[in-house]
């Protein structure tokens, strides 16, 4: 772990590291009690002097290690329980790869999955490049990998998290100096994009995904992603007409992608397109929930589910809209318990 200022979080997240486990935590110049804490809670502490280079950090933190492999976590992350039985299993089936872990941002009441490559042998082949969102690369290049199935829950991006900006403002400073260097950097002016929509600044957010969009790499596993956010940041905006006709023609690029199916319905009940409203959340449903792509938990399920069955409610079919929330219920989902009992 590399670490700065991070005594709200760091606790939990070295509470949930597997006893077996050796806590490396390296701290990039903390000033409240970051570094008392991991002494607390029986990581080797080391201090690294901060360069505004996040490789150089991981790098450091890693050749510190003395396992025979490496997971990153960060401060602001918590370990799923079976962390430890799902490492086993993957290190028996692939004991010389990178693998990624999967990892659900908790934002508010939503769930936010994307994949990442963060355990590798502890190798010199293996480091890290890039100056912010460092990759792990193999000699050179991008490593291959493979699922460990491992989850890791992370909370940075409740609002709570950032409510005295310090930590928007470091990545922010960090993205605009590689952006100054490298403007057409479409996957940077995404993550710029999504810290912005993450703090609720929509004018700035649609700003970065503009600029992303002129970019057009169609063929980045984010660029759909991307194309969603600024769906929702026009819709936010009150610009919904403008939106779906920006994403009509990609739904038949992503055909995958129930994120863009999803949004889409969304926005055609509010341009009053009702009978498009059917099926997009329906293509959403057949798609299922994705791990190709970064996407909300639910939008291939329990949410597209109950928007139907809002849709058959609204349109007069009561039979199919209970037939729809029961489906939506059945995964917890509390709006579509309320609707159900409402209706009863």
């Amino acid at each position: 772990m590399i670490v700065r200022n991070e005594e709200a979080h760091l606790e939990r997240a070295l509470q949930s590291i597997p006893a077996s486990f050796e806590k490396l935590v390296v701290d990039t110049g903390s000033t409240d009690r970051t570094i008392e804490i991991a002494k607390e809670n029986l990581a080797t502490v080391s201090t690294f002097q901060w360069n505004n280079d996040f490789s150089a950090a991981r790098n450091h933190s890693i050749s510190l290690a003395k396992g025979r492999y490496i997971l990153i976590l960060d401060a602001d992350e918590v370990l799923a329980s079976d962390t430890e039985q799902q490492i086993q299993l993957f290190i028996n089936q692939y004991p010389n790869k990178a693998g990624t872990v999967n990892i659900e941002n908790i934002i508010k009441d939503e769930r936010h999955k994307h994949r990442m490559v963060r355990f590798f042998p502890n190798r010199k082949e293996f480091c890290f490049y890039g100056t912010v969102h460092e990759t792990v690369c193999y000699n050179g290049k991008s490593a291959d990998f493979e699922s460990t199935g491992v989850t890791v829950y992370h909370y940075g991006y409740n609002e709570e998290m950032y409510s005295n900006g310090s930590k928007t403002e470091r990545y922010l400073e960090q993205y605009q100096q590689h952006l100054l260097l490298y403007p057409e950097d479409g996957y940077m002016l995404y993550q710029l994009g999504k810290l912005y929509y993450s703090i609720g600044d929509w004018y700035q957010a649609l700003d970065a995904f503009e600029r992303c969009l002129q970019v057009n790499e169609q063929n980045k596993l984010y660029y759909p992603v991307m194309l969603v956010m600024l769906g929702y940041v026009l819709k936010e905006l009150s610009q919904s007409k403008m939106a779906e006709e920006l994403l009509e023609p990609f739904a038949y690029i992503y055909t995958d992608f129930p994120d863009l199916q999803f949004v889409l319905g969304l926005l055609a009940m509010e341009t009053g397109k009702i009978k498009s409203v059917e099926n997009y959340f329906l293509r959403a449903l057949q798609i299922g929930e994705t791990s190709k792509y970064s996407s909300v938990k639910g939008v291939g399920s329990f949410k597209a589910a109950y928007n139907l069955g809002v849709y058959y409610e609204i349109t007069g079919n009561k039979l199919n809209a209970m037939k729809y929330y029961t489906q939506a219920a059945s995964s917890h989902y509390r709006p579509a318990e309320e609707r159900i009992l409402k209706m009863n």
